[in-house]
């Protein structure tokens, strides 16, 4: 077996405004939702309606947000599980400073800019659902 694609799903509580986070804080492009209503895909954003499902993009990286309700009907152990949680989410910029700079004045670090145990320099924000993620470029 030869793994293709990497496309984490993570659940929360509001697709859409996760949605406006990633594109406004960090910059994603909204690529593909799903109406929670009638489950019509969903193309532009910002999405007219209550999302179930999106997918937002940067880059080769995609990202999946998909609300607690609808995973829990096709993962039904999911619907008590804790949203956000241990894992950190890695995301390699090719714009190390920049990225930052921009991030100083939009959202809080968990950890600031410092140099990273496999060398290169990284930084931790929380996302609004409780998801580390680590920014970082290469060594």
């Amino acid at each position: 077996m030869s793994v293709i694609q990497v496309a984490p799903r993570l659940m929360v509580e509001d697709v859409n405004r996760t949605v406006a986070f990633y594109n406004e804080i960090l910059g994603f492009a909204f690529t593909k939702g799903v109406d929670e209503a009638t489950g019509r895909p969903v193309a532009g954003w910002p999405a007219p309606v209550r999302l179930a499902y999106a997918e937002v993009a940067s880059g080769d990286a995609v990202l999946a947000f998909q609300s607690r309700s609808s995973l829990a009907a096709v993962l039904p152990r999911l619907s008590e599980a804790r949203i956000g949680g241990s894992a950190v989410i890695g995301l390699r910029c090719d714009d190390f400073d920049a990225v930052a700079a921009r991030l100083a004045d939009a959202v809080p670090f968990i950890k600031a800019p410092h140099q990273a145990l496999r060398g290169g320099r990284e930084l931790s924000i929380e996302d609004i659902n409780g998801y580390v993620l680590t920014l970082f470029d290469t060594p």
